[in-house]
């Protein structure tokens, strides 16, 4: 049987269930409905379905007609707290909830890759985990998906996903080797002064200057004390102190993240902050506690898998729909913690047309995703696991 046959008579019935999920959109951790719709749609196949013991999430075993190795394939299925901005016939109908990052276009190409692989089973040495994972924007969904058992019984060899990315055009696939996607940790610093009365400044210890001393102290970090091939941003998300304007603050809240494509830079970053932030207090006579939030890991893509996604690409859909990325991206993806326990490969999955609405960046209220990218996903991701199940590398 033909992939690409396979993947033509069913694009309509999978832009469907595209369209159904981006137009009831579920926040983490409640993807109820969205489990469902999984569920249901892979009913009748030889998948063997379990849902998550919550309730939110599906992991999927399909058995080959032959011994190998078991690939994991991953889809997130959650969406953001974005109100819709679209104007699409079938925009969110949940208020305040969008598919904003593309996660419907995910769960679609891992629907129909579950379908042409399931009737493709005879050509199949080895397993595929399909993996509908929940979660992802809270960063919380893979570690409980690990928990479920979803790495073992049977032992996951590899595993793969791939992300849309509206700066590569519909039809392409993005391929990097080595790290593709950042760390994020985020950070608290509480700045802390005594307070009192705006006409008499110099009988308390005011945090918001010194506040503002630190924050201008952290934008050094990157320019000044880390190597220009070191990749990292630093960034202020959040300032809060005071509650009237002749009430000097006792204590003022900044928060942010760090990113990096290195553990040992997220290293260096933390320990710098700690050291500006309670020298900078120390010196206006305050005081200043650094509370810092390991997240996700970087994505390190196996370049193994890497050349063998690029040779799938170049035979089935042309050399010229093969994107080489120059840069990795300093956004985040909790499929890292997959990485800590199995080698794997996230690709980027183009979406952009001239519509300068698909142009835009993930998480924007407005941002469309061309359709074509579905069917391209579809045969890629089915046509990787197939040639990487039936050879070794």
């Amino acid at each position: 049987m033909n992939i690409k046959k396979i993947t033509g008579e069913i694009e309509e019935q999978i832009i469907e269930i595209r369209r159904k999920l981006h137009k009831n959109p579920e926040l983490s951790h409640q993807e109820f409905k969205t489990t469902d719709l999984i569920f249901d749609t892979l009913r009748n196949t030889n998948i063997e379905l379990r849902k998550c013991s919550n309730g939110s999430g599906i992991i999927g075993l399909l058995k080959g007609m032959g011994d190998g190795p078991t690939l994991g394939l991953r889809a997130d299925i959650d969406a953001l707290p974005i109100k819709e901005e679209t104007g699409l016939e079938f925009t969110s109908q949940n208020k305040g909830i969008m598919h904003a990052c593309g996660h419907d276009i995910h769960t679609s190409v891992l629907l129909g890759t579950a379908i042409v692989l399931d009737k493709m089973r005879d050509s199949i040495k080895g397993n595929i985990k399909f993996i509908f994972q929940p979660a992802e924007e809270t960063m919380q969904g893979a570690q409980l998906m690990i928990k479920e058992g979803v790495l073992t019984e049977p032992k996951v060899d590899k595993i793969v996903c791939l992300h849309v990315w509206p700066f590569t055009d519909a039809g392409k696939i993005g391929v990097k080797h080595d790290a593709i996607m950042a760390s994020i940790n985020r950070f608290e610093i509480e700045v802390t002064g005594t307070g009192g009365h705006a006409a008499h400044p110099q009988k308390s210890v005011d945090p918001i200057p010194i506040a503002a001393q630190i924050v201008s102290g952290l934008q050094q970090i990157v320019s000044r004390m880390l190597s220009p091939l070191d990749s990292a941003v630093v960034t202020i998300g959040q300032i809060h102190g005071g509650t009237a304007d002749n009430i000097i603050a006792n204590k003022v809240m900044i928060s942010g993240t760090v990113r990096t494509l290195k553990t040992e830079v997220s290293t260096k970053v933390k320990e710098t902050m700690v050291r500006i932030s309670e020298s900078t207090a120390k010196a206006f006579k305050g005081s200043a506690k650094v509370s810092y939030y390991p997240g996700s890991f970087p994505v390190i893509n196996d370049n193994k898998l890497v050349n063998l996604l690029s040779e799938v690409v170049t035979e089935t859909l042309g050399e010229e729909q093969l994107d080489y990325l120059l840069e990795p991206s300093l956004g985040g993806e909790d499929f890292s913690y997959y990485l800590q326990h199995v080698d794997g490969m996230l690709f980027r999955l183009g979406t952009r047309n001239e519509n300068p609405a698909s142009q835009k960046s993930l998480h924007n209220p407005g941002i469309i995703f061309d359709e074509k990218a579905i069917s391209t996903g579809i045969i890629t991701m089915s046509s990787f696991a197939l040639k990487y199940l039936n050879q070794e590398i």
